[in-house]
């Protein structure tokens, strides 16, 4: 089984993912992470040296291969993966999908002041622009939970109890 939790930056992908992997005993694998261990560059290099189109096809192909694996996995995508091609499509095809979901004000209120987020930059209606333009993507998902009105272990009960109800 794999699980493929996706949402906007500041989301808690990679906090939820962590706990969710420990409750459930199986590994986790951030699809950022795998890209600068395969690259060997990180996400900015990427982006810089090879644009952003040449970023999500390198990022479309380490997801495939993640999906394809046959241990059971928790990954983590980064926040754009999801409205790529058809990413969305693959992603539910191969797993249970979760949408991490969250206010934007309380969203941009985690992500304004880290600087390891380049995107943050172009400022606050930019970032909302492009928040908006993901959730359609986002809403596809199988489990919709919020992050910005529970702490992370009851998001994660909460998962834990939808994905027992849903999927048997």
């Amino acid at each position: 089984m794999k699980i493929v939790l996706l949402g906007f930056m500041g989301s808690g992908k990679s906090t939820i993912g962590k706990l969710l992997s420990e409750r459930l005993e199986v590994p986790f694998l951030d699809l950022d992470e795998e890209i600068v261990r395969k690259t060997g560059l990180s996400i900015p290099e990427i982006f810089s040296s090879s644009g952003e189109e040449k970023f999500r096809e390198i990022e479309r192909e380490t997801l495939m291969g993640l999906l394809s694996k046959p241990e059971s996995l928790v990954i983590s995508t980064g926040g754009g993966a999801p409205a790529y091609k058809d990413n969305m499509e693959l992603i539910n095809k191969n797993s249970i999908s979760i949408y991490l979901k969250a206010d934007f004000e309380k969203l941009w209120k985690r992500i304004s002041k880290d600087s390891n987020r380049p995107l943050v930059t172009a400022g606050k209606e930019k970032v909302r622009e492009l928040f908006e333009r993901r959730i359609p993507f986002y809403e596809k998902a199988d489990i919709v939970v919020r992050t910005d009105i529970f702490t992370p272990d009851e998001t994660v009960e909460r998962i834990l109890k939808f994905m027992q109800f849903s999927f048997p």
